[in-house]
């Protein structure tokens, strides 16, 4: 017997005639599941990101807790709580493997691409799935899914708070998913995931001069009681489980200045194969004059204010995965555009906007991946999988072309989503390959008998390489830890070498321990509890905690490593 359910406009509609009915949604939906999901497992961890995000599941999973994130057996100075608890949960469900401390990312990155779909103004069905297509096949929205690292995540569900601030025009009970999804990202990724689509909406009612856009979403009770329940109960968590969580994740506040030469060339390679139409959509959406500002075509003004904060927000924090966040709505706008365009026959706009995205697809294929090879150079080793990547770009430029030449506005579009979807499949091989060029095999340990429960970490933003068993760990060219087994340690892991050149530095040392190295002169204690210590460069904002200070008197001159000694671990907060 056919299974029915019921419409929201109460009519009862069969499950083969909703299917057929939404059949190209579904089709998109499947096609990026897949890709998204069928390589995840396939390669070991890289470095040096997830490595150590993968660790920190582990021992969540085995402990049983992620309120006291731990690497080995010292506590890691994070702030992903909620991440390391879905890490764990997918490591006791699917199984100790790749595929596991990857899953949410990728289902993240297709999170994100509904996110997208979704923010398209109702009525717009193929905008919402030239949106999703756009989202689901950028560079950096596919990459920051396949790595086991928070990103995504927390690009995820920013992405839904923007949604549904920007559904609330239509039905006011989006707000609820709006206040959800920005505090579950607070939880997740930290205070920026809660405070960012406020601020969005708020320079959104101050730009249109709009007080009661503002009212309307951010204070809507239900959404706010949402907010006041979750952020409450995982701050009063946190005070009780793990306060030193609350006091470092008030120094989490940007250390350096903006930096446009590194954000814009990352999101720009990024956001293709659709830069030039991405571009094409901002231009169309931008306020020409205050008096666009004050009768503004309110989702596209929206989706472009927060992708501006979401931008400028990377750019400060110096992280070229946060920047992933910025992606839904920029597709959302774009498709919004593309849709408008396609229904209005406006050929010559859709022209323009293939006649840039050749442009930048050309100096990508030239200029691009050859200083990005040249940056980079062990990507070198995975050109067996950019070089078919690369001809996948060359056939969606051909098309879009062709197309555009011939007036075929609706196939154009068509057949160019398909192209992007098909150029998904060989990027997971250049994550198998980099893989089987990476420290594991240059550090030259073979670990046998270790079978598949191993998981590798890195520490200290340096080829600090750990093979994490259930049992016990190996560390190779790295500090010294209590309770790892022995181990090579090279000269370089004098602490002024480490400390030199770092924004933000948090050294976690035993609290009578000397250094076997100097430190600069200003140096704080952030935490100081029975064992351990916590030293910085930074100070405490807001008078978060009593001071101590520190100074190179108060350690030991360098001296020559010679068997076990000090444990220390420097841990570079890149957010």
């Amino acid at each position: 017997m056919e299974s029915a359910f019921p419409s929201r406009w109460g009519e009862t509609v069969s499950l083969t005639s909703f299917c057929f009915r939404h059949r190209a949604a579904l089709l998109i939906a499947l096609i990026l599941g897949y890709l998204y999901l069928r390589g995840i497992g396939d390669h070991g961890l890289l470095d040096p990101l997830e490595g150590v995000h993968a660790s920190i599941g582990a021992n969540a999973a085995f402990q049983g807790s992620s309120l006291r994130p731990e690497i080995g057996k010292a506590p890691y100075l994070g702030k992903s709580t909620g991440f390391w608890r879905l890490e764990a949960l997918s490591l006791d469900i699917l199984g100790w493997d790749e595929f596991s401390v990857r899953f949410w990312p990728a289902l993240a990155g297709l999170g994100m691409a509904a996110a997208a779909a979704l923010a398209v103004r109702r009525g717009r069905v193929r905008g919402a799935r030239l949106a999703a297509v756009i989202c689901g096949t950028s560079l950096l929205g596919f990459t920051a899914s396949q790595l086991a690292a928070p990103h995504a995540l927390y690009a995820c569900l920013v992405s839904f708070a923007l949604v549904g601030f920007v559904r609330a025009w239509d039905d006011r009970h989006y707000a609820v998913l709006a206040h959800a999804a920005a505090a579950l990202a607070f939880i997740v990724h930290g205070p920026e995931g809660i405070l960012l689509p406020w601020l969005c909406l708020y320079l959104y009612s101050a730009l249109t001069d709009d007080p009661k856009v503002l009212t309307r979403s951010l204070l809507y009770g239900p959404g706010v009681a949402v907010t006041v329940l979750l952020v409450l109960s995982y701050m009063l968590l946190l005070r009780l489980e793990n306060p030193m969580a609350l006091t470092l994740m008030l120094c989490r506040t940007p250390a350096a200045l903006p930096s446009a030469s590194f954000a814009l060339p990352v999101l720009a390679v990024g956001s293709l194969p659709w830069t030039g139409f991405l571009l094409r959509a901002v231009a169309a959406s931008w306020p020409r004059s205050g008096e666009d500002l004050l009768n503004p075509e309110g989702p596209r003004l929206l989706l472009l204010t927060g992708a501006g904060v979401l931008l400028l927000f990377g750019v400060f924090m110096g992280d070229a995965l946060t920047l992933v966040s910025c992606l839904a709505p920029l597709a959302a706008l774009t498709g919004d555009c593309l849709d408008e365009w396609l229904d209005k026959d406006r050929v010559r706009v859709l022209q323009g906007a293939v006649a840039l995205n050749l442009i930048y697809l050309l100096l990508a294929l030239t200029v691009g991946l050859l200083l990005l090879l040249g940056a980079f150079p062990v990507l070198s080793s995975a050109l067996l999988s950019i070089v078919p990547w690369a001809v996948f770009l060359v056939l969606f430029g051909a098309a879009s072309w062709y197309y555009a030449r011939t007036r075929q506005s609706a196939k154009m579009m068509r057949n160019l989503s398909a192209a992007a979807m098909l150029a998904l499949l060989p990027l997971a091989g250049v994550f198998d390959l980099l893989a089987e060029s990476t420290s594991m095999r240059e550090v030259g340990l073979a670990l046998r008998g270790a079978g598949r429960y191993v998981l590798a970490q890195y520490a200290m933003n340096r080829p600090s390489l750990f093979f994490y068993t259930l049992k016990d760990s190996v560390s190779v060219n790295g500090p010294l830890m209590p309770g790892f087994a022995e181990q090579k340690v090279e000269n370089d892991t004098a602490l002024h070498l480490l400390w030199e050149g770092k924004e933000r530095v948090f050294l976690l040392i035993g609290s009578e321990q000397p250094l076997i190295a100097p430190l600069p002169q200003e140096v704080n204690v952030l935490y100081d509890a029975g064992r351990l210590m916590v030293l910085s460069n930074r100070k405490l904002p807001l008078h978060a905690g009593t001071l101590q200070s520190a100074s190179s008197a108060d350690v030991e001159l360098a001296r020559p490593y010679r068997g076990r000694g000090t444990s220390i671990e420097l841990q570079h907060d890149r957010l």
